[in-house]
């Protein structure tokens, strides 16, 4: 039995025979569909890429320090936004 998917491995998923390739490393982006779910965005280039769907429920994520992100706490809310400075915001006094 093989213990580790090596590029583009074949195996049925779904009902359905699906290729298979390690995500480990791969750098991308996580976005807001038109349905208000979350994709994972791969850029192969400036003009082309990749979605696909989340169904990984315990995927561990690390925000690049230049990814211009927040915590955000408002009353019992917790928020991951645009950082202040993206978003314009001006601290209050």
């Amino acid at each position: 039995m093989k213990t580790t998917t090596t590029s583009k491995d074949n195996y049925p998923y779904g009902g359905q025979a699906a290729t298979v390739t390690p995500a480990a490393g791969v750098k991308g982006t996580i976005i807001r569909t038109f349905d208000g779910g979350c994709a994972f965005r791969v850029y192969h280039d400036q003009n082309t890429f990749t979605d696909y769907d989340i169904r990984h429920d315990d995927l561990n994520v690390t925000i690049d320090a230049d990814a211009m992100a927040a915590f955000y706490k408002v009353g019992e809310h917790n928020i991951l936004d645009h950082s202040p400075q993206v978003l314009g915001l001006r601290e209050v006094e």
